[in-house]
């Protein structure tokens, strides 16, 4: 599986990949068919960066996966397009710190298509954090699936934590579905692991791992599953010792 460094401009995507983000504007266009793909996007920048997504999946099962844990700014605008009998699952994991501003417009274009998006935010105290979910299943998708699900951790209360979750639906044969949760650390469990003699950095450390890598198992697909996990306990332990 290749390992794509994306410095340059543009990039079509069209087979499975590792893609690490290390330049200021990144711009994917998936072109994705007859087949089985597995993509995952890691940023890697030490500044703002603006990723912009585009292109479609035919005939094809996707699942694309992101691993955001920099304290820097971030744009996203991500527009997928589902064809016939194809499918997507998109598996997202975000640390908010900074401006970050996501958009994922995503389109069940033709009937028995599948779309399933799953996020995982942790915003901590200077976040200011926006995600637009928009899930459009157009007319003529008969049979199509749409669904989103959203957990948001909120810790010290930041600028801003907004998770919006859209679904337009233009069929009738169809299921869509969308979750949201969201809240705080229990105190209860902050004072249980200080009684065990870790202090409020150790024990933050130990909730952003657990809560940040729920997608272990997929990254095991990747040739550098374990450089990945590695580096993202990297990123939490320098946020945690800020």
């Amino acid at each position: 599986m290749p390992k794509i460094i994306a410095n340059d401009d543009v990039l079509v995507i069209n087979e499975s990949s590792t893609i690490i983000t290390r330049n200021k504007t990144i711009n994917l266009e998936y072109q994705l068919s007859d087949g089985d793909y597995s993509i995952l996007i890691l940023n890697d920048y030490d500044d703002k960066v603006t990723l912009n997504e585009k292109g479609s999946i035919s005939n094809s099962s996707v699942k694309i996966a992101y691993l955001e844990l920099d304290r820097y700014d971030l744009e996203q605008n991500c527009h997928i397009e589902v064809n016939k009998d194809s499918s997507l699952q998109v598996n997202t994991t975000y640390l908010g710190t900074g401006n970050k501003k996501i958009v994922f417009d995503l389109f069940n274009n033709e009937p028995n298509s599948l779309i399933d998006i799953n996020n995982n935010i942790v915003c901590l105290e200077d976040a200011l954090f926006e995600l637009e979910c928009i899930g459009t299943i157009r007319k003529g998708a008969k049979r199509s699936k749409c669904h989103q699900s959203s957990h948001c951790l909120t810790i010290d209360n930041p600028r801003k934590a907004s998770v919006l979750p859209v679904l337009n639906i233009d069929e009738n044969d169809v299921e869509a579905s969308h979750s949201l949760s969201s809240g705080t650390i229990d105190e209860e469990i902050l004072f249980y692991m200080n009684s065990r003699g870790l202090n409020k950095k150790e024990a933050l450390n130990l909730i952003l791992r657990s809560y940040l890598m729920p997608n272990d198992n997929y990254y095991a697909e990747f040739d550098e599953g374990t450089l990945i996990q590695e580096m993202a306990v990297r990123k939490v332990d320098e946020i945690c010792s800020m």
